[in-house]
């Protein structure tokens, strides 16, 4: 018998058994104003806590319907109103509403914290839960204007291929791990891992201001966490890493996208292409940060950059224009 069966067989019990000490000859005031009307609320309360609101309804309807029996049959209508009796049956309905509301509103919460949990991972900060879990955020399908981030290792391919699969792991979850800390610290959102390549959101789900300075702000720290991750691998042996950082900023769709089976936040647009390509040319231009001209056109203090020659990329109308952030970035009170 598995647990449910066993719930339900207690609760049928208690019912049957209140029932029967209703037609039990009791007398005075113990018989009329306590077994017949506190017994009920043991399995009232028990079905409402094991299985929600519709079971716990039904076992108070199973209950007003014996309670009500009873005085109708064997209680002088002198001595107690119909009134009093409906007003008992009213105490059973909202005893039931309570329990079974209260216990399917903790489950409720806790399919949505299991949701977040499937479909962020264990990247989502606390204030995009909490504005996803008040409704505030849809997850359904809509247009933002954010900032991408991609950030992807360089030559880690031959890394994989001259070192053994366990120190591989722990090189990669080193870096991800100090690269998530600081995109979070940004108020950004890692969407997801591919191979060794990060992607993340400034703007999404939950709305941000100056999203370009916030994602500007994160690659600097990315920067310098590298350089942190690199002292740390050297100290175990592993050689240092390198990485490239590409931020664009526009329009996307972003939704819960996937199968019955599996969901994922995701973004789709131009966009998040372009964003692509960015990171893939700082191979081209030896850089390590690249930016383009709708990054810098957000920005709200000066930062130490350098405009590259306008390149056409496949895939994309127009030429890019791009700027590299210098290794010393300054900052000011002044605006772009």
């Amino acid at each position: 018998m598995n647990l449910n069966a066993m719930k339900t067989g207690i609760i049928i019990f208690l019912l049957a058994a209140v029932a029967v000490v209703h037609h039990l000859p009791i007398h005075g005031f113990l018989g009329t104003h306590i077994l017949h009307r506190e017994l009920f609320f043991f399995p009232i309360v028990l079905a409402g806590l094991w299985f929600g609101l519709p079971a716990a309804l039904f076992t108070s309807a199973a209950a007003s319907i014996v309670y009500a029996h009873f005085f109708y049959h064997n209680i002088d209508a002198g001595r107690i109103s119909v009134a009093v009796v409906g007003l008992q049956v009213a105490g059973f309905n909202l005893m039931a509403l309570l329990t079974g509301w209260m216990v399917d509103r903790q489950r409720r919460q806790r399919r949505e914290r299991d949701f977040l949990n499937e479909t962020f991972g264990k990247y989502v900060s606390k204030a995009v839960r909490d504005e996803i879990l008040d409704g505030r955020v849809s997850l359904k399908g809509e247009i933002k204007e954010v900032t991408v981030l991609f950030a992807d290792l360089r030559d880690f391919t031959r890394l994989v291929e001259s070192t053994p699969p366990r120190d591989v792991v722990t090189i990669i979850n080193t870096y991800f791990k100090s690269m998530t800390e600081a995109i979070n610290a940004h108020h950004g959102l890692v969407i997801q891992f591919i191979g060794d390549e990060i992607e993340a959101v400034f703007g999404a789900p939950v709305a941000l201001e100056k999203h370009q300075q916030w994602a500007v702000d994160a690659a600097l720290e990315m920067r310098t966490r590298l350089s942190q991750v690199n002292l740390q691998l050297a100290n175990q042996g592993f050689p240092p890493l390198r990485h490239g950082i590409g931020l664009h900023t526009g329009k996307v769709v972003a939704a819960n996208i996937g199968s019955t089976q599996r969901l994922s936040y995701a973004l789709v647009g131009e966009t998040v292409n372009i964003a692509s390509r960015i990171e893939e040319l700082n191979k081209d231009f030896d850089t390590d940060i690249l930016i383009s001209e709708a990054v810098r056109q957000g920005l709200d203090r000066l930062v130490d950059m350098n405009p590259l020659p306008p390149v056409s990329v496949k895939g994309i109308r127009e030429p890019l224009h791009l700027f590299s952030i210098g290794k010393q970035p300054f900052l000011c009170m002044e605006s772009i």
